[in-house]
């Protein structure tokens, strides 16, 4: 073998050798950045909370539901686990509903987020945020979720405040606006249509 052969195999394993240690590194770097419990800790999450008439005329959809889905995801645009971790990414559950009665806008197909959850073995928690199990029965006030560019995204946001679930009593209850009935909502709704 020539000293130049010898120099370039030289070469080739010490890149050789520098990857493996930079992998090993990386790896080491990776794992002390992922809490050991797998729980990312909780998020404060701070609603504006519209006054009544406020919620029903601003909401673009008014639809009572049943949830038929429940999948925990990442925050991602991919909806996958982030390659390094970092104390900005959060969870979030998605939600799907099967639309029973829609009392305002139109929609066949319903599919919510809400912040914090449980994926890949990781959970997060976030503070005034509806949580909801297959089968519940939901009245949701939601509006149409766009991007920077003003496009229609497939998912609704669910904040905590236009989130209702079925009380003892067989009613819709929240903890900001109490008790709802749903003959009185739908004369808002339409009070609320004919004002505007």
């Amino acid at each position: 073998m020539s000293i130049k052969q010898s120099q370039k195999l030289g070469l080739v394993l010490l890149l050789i050798s520098a990857v493996i240690i930079g992998s090993v590194i990386g790896y080491v770097y990776l794992q002390s950045q992922t809490p050991d419990d797998k729980n990312l800790g909780e998020m404060m999450i701070n609603w504006y909370i519209p006054d009544y008439d406020t919620l029903v005329a601003d909401s673009d959809l008014i639809v009572i539901a049943t949830v038929t889905d429940k999948t925990g995801i990442w925050d991602t645009d991919d909806g996958k686990k982030p390659l390094l971790l970092t104390d900005s990414d959060t969870i979030r559950t998605e939600y799907t509903f099967k639309p029973e009665d829609v009392l305002k806008g139109s929609t066949t197909t319903l599919i919510g987020r809400v912040y914090g959850g449980e994926v890949d073995g990781y959970t997060q928690t976030a503070m005034q945020t509806p949580s909801f199990e297959v089968g519940d029965k939901v009245l949701l006030f939601l509006n149409n979720n766009e991007d920077a560019d003003g496009n229609r995204i497939l998912w609704y946001h669910i904040n905590w405040p236009g989130a209702f679930a079925v009380n003892s009593n067989g009613q819709f209850e929240n903890p900001c606006y109490g008790e709802i009935s749903i003959d009185q909502l739908t004369q808002n709704i339409a009070d609320s249509e004919t004002s505007s």
